[in-house]
């Protein structure tokens, strides 16, 4: 890739990481005030996952978790079941979508189970496409095909601005798998 691209290609992500911050601390506070009368925890960039694919380093140099770290955990205190979140937003050309289904291989959903307290029956993940991902029909249309089957762990919320569509989400859908 020429040099002139590669420069292009550094803003556009530190824009885009920028703005999916944003979208981060909505839901941050939104959760929080939520999931209080509940004692349920939210955290942020969790490390329960970070070494799940062992740890890597060079001969005879400092070993290193290698892992996964999702956007956020809720756990329930109280069973210690887990629901690990990733919120996903991009305009028109990207792939965010695409690397949110990371997730869905063998070896990270047994992982994730196991670390979430989580039987086979449930999945314990929460994808969120946001703004201009959320509100694309083309985008739409083939992220609920690919996540077929898996509805509930499944949010547009094309207006991050407006709580309703997270809460009512949690609620209906996110709440069950962690009682």
């Amino acid at each position: 890739m020429p040099r002139e691209a590669l420069s292009k290609r550094a803003k556009w992500q530190g824009e885009a990481g920028a703005k999916g911050r944003s979208a981060e601390d909505i839901f941050t506070v939104v959760m929080k005030m939520h999931l209080k009368a509940d004692k349920f925890e939210l955290e942020r960039q969790p490390s329960t996952l970070r070494g799940i694919y062992g740890d890597r380093g060079k001969p005879g140099g400092k070993m290193r978790p290698h892992g996964i770290i999702p956007e956020f955990e809720i756990r329930n205190p109280a069973n210690n079941k887990a629901v690990f979140v990733e919120i996903k937003r991009q305009k028109a050309g990207g792939n965010a979508h695409e690397r949110a289904c990371k997730y869905m291989m063998p070896g990270i959903v047994k992982a994730v189970r196991q670390a979430a307290c989580q039987p086979k029956s449930v999945l314990p993940f929460w994808w969120i496409f946001t703004n201009g991902i959320a509100k694309d029909e083309f985008y739409r249309q083939e992220i609920s095909f690919w996540f077929q089957g898996y509805e509930r762990n499944l949010l547009f919320w094309p207006q991050v601005r407006d709580p309703e569509d997270v809460v009512d989400h949690f609620e209906q859908h996110i709440r069950p798998m962690l009682l």
